[in-house]
């Protein structure tokens, strides 16, 4: 058998022992000595840089301030080049024996000492202003700040299908009190109106700001058939540009953008079950924390307003096919339409990075704020939190001011949604820790911040209130809804005020209000429903009423032997906003209609019609992390497994759906769980096989109580 060769690999001149060990193998083998002829590691700075080329040298320069791994792209609109020239130069720089690694894809990179060389040698001031153009550059669509190019205005996408009258649920609901239609007298269809043919107002204070702006949405929440109680989410941000100064500041200061929350969900790649949401952990925790890119709205939407937080920028919907297009198909993850994707240059972290080399901290806290947001987006928590952190501590080192006092604000609300909305119970993501957060931010909000600013804060604890669900909680939700509504409204901006409608209703009715729910719900109808196809914020409100519409049967009283024709209504409704849904690529609004779906099935008997919807919301569910949503569909689950005699994996689901609403420390989710508990307890008391698992559920249920009993208690 042959002998294997021996090989060294030396960088430089072997010296001391090294150059010992070569001497004794030489004398040994000398054939079986390799010499490294890898440039030594002081090459880099021995080649006289300043020899090459003017644009060889600029490319690399411009190259080595991107970082370690740059991007054609990147410097190309850094230098106002074409990519191609850039490529043509790197060329040149590897003929020249320069050591440049391309990576592929149009990503190069160079080894440390050519960093340091390269980077060194700029001066400080043209450096400085790289660095803020980088920020600029990478935290907008790569290549339009340099081109001037605006992006085509997306089309709105067309509602399918019939959508039920309103005058239908009236009938059937069985009301205290007579439903009255409150538009004329708020008079907000007729300035929503105004606005959308107007184009929307403004609250720029001061110069116009850069372009691009952003909105945010809550999403919806929706209960379980047998809690009582509809869930459809309150609002979120929204976007507008305000003055970084407060009062009497200045003009000319600087501008800056409360950015969105979870406007869009994206396409998901479903490959987990109901059987697998024990791995919610591990799958929330393993999602890529790359962010897309900011929206630029320079051509905006007609009635775009700044102050609205549901604005949609959606790729056209796909053609359906013959089973999609029916209403009466089931939906499932895999028809979702994808929104259009992003540009995967844009990177918000490392635009911060380069605005606080540049010296603009301000800036990059802002930066921070929004990598916050898009981390919560794409599902990493962890990701999300430290960029939140991270803007909190830089803030934290500078001098106070009227602009980061406000941005310190936009932090505390960016990362008291992450602690609300995301699964990352490991992190302390509680509804208590996110409610302890705002209130911080509220602190922190002065009597003269910004209208849109205060609305976003007031929208975003009504949203966690909301999900608490307790009676003090739900009164403070209403109340903040109202007053965010007053100050909308008040500031001009009815499209903003007529988008916290259905976010009223969805209070109402878990308040056990539905008569002044569904006045708010007819409402908001007439506000939207003649611009659904020419908005997309519209379509969003109106696929939210439906929604709410599709709710009631499952929380109202019905009036006698009418119900089978309440249940089907609600599927009439549901189907509608699954169809609006689907058309904007909304996927975490999808699960939640379809766990309404499942529950209206369940109601009207059909328990493998529903298994089949709750089943579909789960998936997406455990997909986005969504924690609050997947405790009402496993309890929904729970329920049409017994149905089936499935009770072993009934216990199971109901284990499940109480370790979740006790890890989210949601003392309504634990409630529902308490009845559902009690309920199949005494079914299965006879079954001692189910002794064990029932007693489990006992002990999380118990426990979890015990760590919400305050909420848990009525007021006095």
């Amino acid at each position: 058998m042959a002998a294997m060769p021996l090989v060294l690999v030396f960088h430089g001149e072997p010296k001391e022992a090294a150059a010992e060990l070569l001497l004794a193998v030489r004398t040994r083998d000398a054939a079986g000595v390799l010499r490294g002829e890898e440039p030594p590691s002081g090459e880099a700075q021995a080649i006289q840089w300043r020899t090459l080329p003017p644009e060889v040298l600029r490319v690399l320069r411009a190259g080595a301030l991107v970082g370690p791994g740059f991007e054609t792209r990147i410097v190309a609109d850094l230098l106002s080049l074409e990519p191609l020239v850039v490529l043509e130069l790197l060329q040149q720089a590897t003929d020249l024996g320069l050591p440049v690694e391309d990576r592929g894809e149009g990503r190069f990179s160079l080894p440390t000492s050519a960093l340091t060389a390269l980077s060194t040698s700029l001066m400080p001031s043209l450096a400085q202003a790289w660095h803020r153009k980088l920020g600029r550059l990478l935290g907008a669509r790569a290549g339009e700040e340099v081109a001037g190019a605006r992006p085509p205005r997306p089309p709105v996408p067309k509602p399918r299908g019939k959508i039920p009258s309103a005058a239908h649920v009236a009938e059937i609901i069985d009301l205290s009190a007579e439903v009255v239609d409150l538009v004329d007298d708020t008079g907000l269809a007729a300035q929503v109106a105004s606005e959308m043919a107007g184009g929307g107002v403004t609250h720029d204070i001061g110069a116009a700001p850069p372009a691009g702006a952003d909105t945010s949405q809550m999403s919806e929440e929706s209960g379980v058939a047998a809690s009582g109680d509809v869930s459809a989410g309150t609002g979120a941000a929204e976007s507008t540009e305000v003055s970084a100064g407060t009062g009497g500041a200045a003009t000319d200061a600087p501008k800056w953008t409360v950015p969105r929350k979870g406007e869009r969900s994206g396409p998901i790649d479903v490959s987990l079950g109901a059987s697998s949401l024990k791995g919610l952990r591990a799958t929330s925790a393993n999602v890529s924390a790359e962010t897309g890119a900011k929206e630029q709205v320079e051509e905006r939407p007609a009635g775009w307003s700044p102050a609205r937080r549901k604005t949609i920028f959606a790729a056209p919907a796909a053609e359906p096919g013959p089973d999609e297009a029916d209403p009466a198909g089931w939906g499932a993850p895999s028809r979702v339409v994808p929104t259009r994707l992003e540009d995967p240059l844009v990177d918000e972290a490392r635009a911060a990075e380069h605005m606080r080399l540049a010296g603009e901290f301000d800036a990059a806290a802002q930066h921070l704020c929004e990598a916050a947001r898009k981390a919560a987006e794409m599902g990493a928590p962890q990701a999300a939190a430290q960029h939140a952190q991270n803007a909190l501590s830089l803030l934290a080192t500078l001098p106070a001011s009227a602009t980061r006092r406000l941005l310190r604000v936009q932090a505390l609300i960016e990362l008291g949604r992450l602690q609300w909305q995301s699964a990352g119970y490991e992190f302390g993501f509680t509804l208590t820790q996110a409610q302890a957060t705002l209130d911080s931010a509220r602190a922190e909000l002065g009597a003269d911040a910004p209208v849109v600013l205060a609305a976003d804060l007031a929208q975003a604890i009504a949203g966690v209130c909301f999900d608490l669900g307790d009676p003090r909680s739900l009164e403070r939700a209403h109340a903040e809804l109202v007053a965010a509504g007053s100050m909308l409204q008040a500031a001009g901006d009815a499209i903003g005020a007529a988008c916290l409608l259905n976010d009223q209703a969805a209070v109402l009715v878990r308040m056990g209000d539905p008569g002044r729910a569904l006045q708010l719900l007819r409402q908001s109808r007439k506000v939207f429903d003649p611009h659904v196809n020419s908005d997309p914020v519209a379509l969003r409100e109106l696929a939210e009423t439906e929604h709410l519409f599709a709710r009631l049967p499952l929380h109202a009283q019905l009036r006698a032997g009418r119900e089978a024709e309440g249940f089907e209504m609600g599927l009439d409704h549901a189907r509608a906003a699954e169809r609006a849904y689907r058309d904007l690529g909304e996927v975490r609004e999808l699960g939640r209609v379809w766990e309404t779906m499942g529950c209206l099935e369940l109601r009207a008997g059909r328990t493998e019609a529903a298994k089949q919807r709750f089943d579909a919301a789960a998936e997406v569910q455990t997909q986005l992390g969504d924690l609050t949503g997947l405790a009402q569909t496993t309890e929904g689950l729970s329920q049409v497994l017994a149905l089936l005699g499935r009770d072993a994996e009934a216990v199971t689901l109901l284990r499940d759906s109480v370790v979740f609403n006790r890890d989210k420390g949601s003392p309504l989710g634990l409630q529902r769980n308490r009845r559902a508990f009690t309920e199949l307890a005494e079914r299965l008391a006879p079954r001692t096989e189910h002794a064990a698992g029932l007693q489990e559920v006992a002990i999380l249920l118990s426990a979890g109580e015990r760590e919400l009993g305050a909420l848990l208690q009525p007021p006095a």
